[in-house]
């Protein structure tokens, strides 16, 4: 593993050959952060630095604080902290009105073309970022937004159909190359792909934490549209898997849905009760039942890292000390790397916390 430090224009600074700390956070519902602890000759490379590049990784780091210090007894040390570049993003909003519908993946790509990388303001333009390839991800969406974060509004409109988003660094062309993916399904109840399983049985976990809360769930959400008081369009959305589960309604004030959005186009009224069902399983979507497994894992054991499993990637969680069995997303993989040392630890599931906002003011 190299780590270079790039400026804005991807101009190689320097590197990092020698840290005592390295800290990965790959995230496939929110934003993933780095935290790199060195010593004091990298100091002036990291502090002009705009991009933490690992040369063995897709992700590229944009570097958001750096930090010197030195204790009574003269002993010196710094760290650069950051998120990942799909942080880029958050830079940016939208500003307007603007219509979702149509195939999702085409939808996230159109809205960062709109507002990052052929913006109707050339200032608002993201340098060095295009468009990769379609996936050929097939889920639609009907649906408006209005003064959003570009990078949250992504996010949340993924996290309905468990899709997400990235920002690859291709060094080669220094190119950043925004696509929308999904991991893979590797449970033992489908033949596509190899399975994994992380089981106490199979000896590739260890310091399990399960977790289960289900205190902020909502299924039933009652979307509430424009127009005031009685005269307002109020649709009920109903995401029990059947009429024995125990209700929990949510209000969702949806004003900022219009039937007329200005541009010469008024939606009809079964047309804009889709688009208030839409914001429904959007907000619905944020209050699901948590169900996670932190977990250290075994490098050793049955499962390899990046080909057997990834981030994103659907897999079975089995503990037969407690009785729990599970088919969870890996959201979070944590590389950690001090010395000859690496460690791994996984997050199988959604933990709750999705506002990117949050995880900017916590972690960068």
């Amino acid at each position: 593993m190299q780590l270079i430090v790039l400026d804005d224009d991807f101009n190689i600074i320097g590197p990092v050959p020698l840290f005592t700390t390295l800290i990965w956070t790959r995230r496939y519902s929110k934003l993933g952060a780095f935290e790199l602890y060195t010593t004091k000759d990298y100091f002036p490379v990291l502090n002009a630095g705009k991009y933490l590049y690992r040369n063995d990784a897709d992700e590229l780091g944009v570097i958001a604080e750096v930090c010197y210090q030195q204790d009574d007894n003269g002993n010196r040390s710094i760290y650069a902290k950051g998120n990942f570049a799909e942080s880029l993003l958050y830079d940016r909003v939208i500003e307007g009105t603007a219509m979702l519908s149509g195939n999702l993946e085409a939808v996230m790509r159109q809205l960062v073309t709109n507002y990052a990388i052929s913006p109707s303001n050339s200032d608002r333009i993201i340098k060095h970022l295009r468009l990769g390839d379609l996936n050929g991800l097939a889920a639609t969406i009907d649906s408006q937004v209005t003064g959003e974060n570009l990078s949250d509004e992504l996010y949340s409109l993924a996290n309905v159909e468990e899709y997400s988003y990235r920002i690859r660094y291709d060094y080669l062309t220094n190119d950043l190359v925004f696509e929308v993916w999904q991991g893979k399904d590797r449970r033992d109840s489908q033949q596509e792909n190899s399975w994994a399983i992380f089981s106490n049985s199979f000896y590739n976990i260890k310091n399990a934490i399960y977790n289960r809360d289900e205190s902020s769930y909502r299924n039933v959400a009652y979307v509430a549209g424009e127009d005031t008081d009685n005269g307002r369009t109020v649709v009920e959305v109903d995401m029990r898997t059947s009429s024995d589960e125990e209700r929990k309604e949510l209000y969702v004030d949806a004003r900022d849905q219009q039937s007329d959005s200005g541009d010469g186009e008024v939606l009809s009224d079964a047309e804009y009760k889709e688009l208030l069902i839409a914001r429904g399983k959007s907000k619905l979507a944020e209050y699901q039942k948590v169900e996670t497994v932190d977990s250290s894992i075994d490098s050793e054991a049955n499962l390899e890292y990046k080909k057997d499993y990834d981030l994103g990637d659907y897999c079975n969680y089995i503990n037969t000390e407690i009785g729990i069995e599970m088919e969870q997303r890996i959201t979070e993989i944590q590389e950690t790397y001090e010395g000859s040392k690496t460690s791994l630890s996984i997050t199988l599931g959604y933990d709750g916390v999705s506002t990117v906002s949050q995880l900017i003011k916590r972690e960068a």
